[in-house]
């Protein structure tokens, strides 16, 4: 049970995952968020003497991430960091000065401070878009490694159980990577984009998603989740029953506060805020020795709440809450209970009445088969469904992760049949398990029975076998050597693909072929001796099968070539497009620094002017000034178009990066984000190729 221990109502609108708590002076916790305007205000409930309560800070541009933290170990002072969409400040605010400030080309997304096990110092770790970038106290690059998608979410975990502190990041690409000197030791997919993410004891961490989702992986598993329909706005771990065990805190855009065991998900608290969530932090605000969780509404509604001191009563407003949680998880269970015995007693009616045996109940001995079809022909992949014993379906539900679009999908035959198929268009290839409920009954009959089962669907089954002939051959390839039989590697092809149709192998190698259900392009998998060739033309597929290999043939490091004719001269291009956004994102600063320069010039005639009372020259001084304004707004979204293309080209720059380093495995592939990182500072398109199409330079 928690007791709320204080309340604010702050004059400012606070932004969604943008407030943080430091001890800026050392001593004293202040609040920092971010507010209309482009402005940062900082709250300090301790201030004294001629200091006032409320600072701001003017950034001037949007800011999209805010946090504090200490980056001087000799120092017991908090440090500010803003990020927007192309630079990181790091402010002191106690000095009132910049530490650094960092030009970021990615933009920054997410931030945290960070102590991590393979840097000696606290580093201020940027998520950009397509990349994470590690910077020390004087804002020096520590590390750099590539994402899939924009970053949106950074925590710090013992996720593999080996003891260190891995770097857990989450991103829109729907993954949560754990990442140890530059290098993925765990790789997460799930079924949306990931908001936010909290560290735990040992080696679990809670994650939300854009869907509504909250839960918490314990060594890359999920322990458990929830789904709601509203979307998760903040997320916080914090100790609130002082069992010596972190709690998950999230908060909702619809207000509400939810604090669940990590263990089990069992909510042990619950409250409302006027408005919704903005943040959840954690310091001691009231400067009693205390750390209490701190709750932010967009209004500026602020509340700290502590956990309940057994040695003093609650009090009965504390006593009514906890009642009253009760009494509704009480009712839930009795509404399904009301469900369940109303079904039973459907079923009771149906029985004794002498239509039943034929409307009503089937065989004992029905059965319902499933199966996966894939049909290169047609380019379709289905989902096979028949009954027996004289009876029908009326409809077929599906449930499984990351496949479908909301997690389910429902199949209703207008005309019930033995026979369905269910059409399956899957936009990714993920292996899963699908949770299958078929309703089944008898020919005629009015009431369904429900047979449940489960089919695990290979990651490529949008792949179908097709003859060689029939395929487009692809100029694109990637070659690496392993010692495996064949019978291995075959056994891979076909417990990843989901068929042995198609699948030649023998002493002398292995060959299969495919086709793409989506697109109609050609995947060929073909082994001689120790040298595996991939063909296709989709750079990203290559790298994923490559990676798919490597976890079901146990290959720790893999070094692979790589021949990309069309994806190399579209690097090509977008390398010349960063390089011609970059010179244009110089010229038009230097003009906009010159235009303003004009601005003052011209105030100041016109303020002369109007002193001397040469009303004429003033009306010329403005009228200069307004046009100059105009042309400055027009400059303006050419400088804001220039942006979005240079950043839509990083992204492109990035995720060829990924795929290229997903060709290899081990040393091999963090030896390529590092090299390639190298190629783009020394501004060397060539290298850049050669180490994608090699893995070295």
């Amino acid at each position: 049970m928690l007791q709320s221990v204080f309340q604010l109502h702050l004059s400012d609108p606070i932004f969604v995952h943008l407030a943080a708590i430091g001890k800026f002076d050392g001593n004293h916790p202040s609040l920092a968020y971010a507010t209309t305007g482009g402005k940062v205000c900082i709250h300090s409930p301790h201030a004294s003497g001629d200091q006032a309560q409320v600072q701001y800070l003017n950034i001037n541009k949007e800011i999209t991430a805010l946090t504090t933290g200490q980056l001087n170990p000799d120092s017991s002072r908090a440090i500010l960091l803003v990020g927007t969409n192309t630079s990181l400040q790091a402010y002191d605010v106690y000095t009132n000065q910049d530490l650094f400030f960092k030009d970021i080309s990615d933009g920054v997304c997410a931030l945290a401070v960070i102590q991590l096990g393979w840097v000696g110092t606290p580093s201020v770790v940027v998520g950009g878009v397509c990349c994470i970038l590690g910077i020390d106290s004087q804002g020096t690059e520590q590390f750099w490694t590539v994402a899939g998608d924009r970053v949106t979410a950074l925590a710090v975990s013992n996720v593999c159980g080996k003891g260190r502190s891995e770097l857990v990041a989450g991103s829109d690409n729907f993954c949560i990577q754990a990442l140890y000197n530059e290098s993925v030791a765990e790789e997460i997919t799930e079924a949306d984009k990931v908001v936010g993410l909290a560290s735990l004891d040992g080696t679990k961490f809670g994650y939300a998603l854009a869907n509504g989702t909250v839960g918490v992986y314990d060594k890359g598993n999920r322990t458990w989740r929830i789904k709601s329909k509203h979307a998760v706005t903040a997320l916080c771990s914090h100790d609130l029953d002082g069992d010596g065990e972190l709690e998950l805190i999230s908060g909702w855009s619809n207000g509400k506060i939810e604090v669940r065991k990590a263990e089990s998900g069992q909510v042990i608290f619950k409250d409302s805020m006027s408005a919704s969530v903005a943040a959840i932090v954690k310091g001691d605000y009231r400067g009693d020795g205390a750390d209490q969780v701190v709750v932010c509404a967009v209004n500026g509604e602020v509340r700290g709440y502590l956990p309940l001191d057994p040695s003093v009563a609650p009090t009965p407003q504390l006593v009514a809450a906890s009642q009253a949680l009760k009494l509704q998880e009480l009712a839930l269970r009795k509404q399904e209970l009301l469900f369940e015995l109303q079904g039973y007693g459907v079923n009771r009616v149906a029985g004794v009445s002498g239509e039943a045996h034929t409307s009503y109940i089937i065989p004992p001995d029905t059965s319902v088969q499933t199966v996966v079809m894939a049909d290169s022909i047609q380019r379709s992949c289905s989902l096979a469904v028949s009954t027996d014993s004289d009876t029908v379906i009326r409809g077929v539900m599906l449930f499984a992760e990351q496949v479908f679009e909301g997690e389910s999908v429902f199949h209703y035959q207008q005309t019930p049949s033995a026979n369905v198929e269910v059409p399956l268009a899957l936009k990714r290839d993920a292996a899963v398990t699908v949770m299958i409920k078929v309703m089944v009954c008898k020919q005629g009959g009015a009431l369904c029975h429900v047979f449940e089962s489960e089919l695990r669907l290979p990651k490529f089954c949008m792949y179908a076998p097709a003859d060689l002939e029939a395929l487009p051959m692809s100029e694109s390839t990637v070659i690496f050597n392993i010692s495996e039989r064949p019978a291995r590697v075959a056994m891979w092809v076909e417990h990843s693909f989901g068929t042995d149709n198609g699948v030649q192998h023998g002493p002398e190698g292995v060959e299969a072929h495919f086709m793409s259900l989506r697109d109609g392009r050609a995947l060929t998998i073909s082994m001689r001796g120790t040298k595996v060739v991939v063909r296709t033309d989709d750079l990203e597929l290559a790298g994923v099968v490559v990676q798919d290999a490597a976890a079901y043939l146990g290959l720790a490091d893999l070094e692979s070539t790589a021949h990309f004719p069309t994806h190399t001269q579209q690097f090509q291009a977008v390398m010349a497009k960063v390089i011609v956004c970059n010179t244009n994102r110089m010229k038009m600063m230097a003009e906009a620094a010159d235009s303003s320069m004009a601005i003052k010039i011209l105030v100041v005639k016109a303020e002369d002017a109007r002193l001397l009372g040469e009303f004429g020259v003033m009306k010329k001084m403005y009228t200069q000034l307004q046009h100059l304004n105009r042309e400055l707004v027009m400059e303006h979204e050419k400088r804001t178009t220039n942006r979005e293309e240079l950043l839509e080209a990083l992204k492109l720059v990035n995720n060829m990066i990924q795929h290229a380093a997903k060709l290899r495995v081990g040393a091999a592939k963090a030896r390529v984000v590092t090299a390639c990182r190298g190629a783009i500072k020394a501004n060397n398109t060539n290298a850049l190729l050669k180490i994608i199409q090699d893995g070295r330079t």
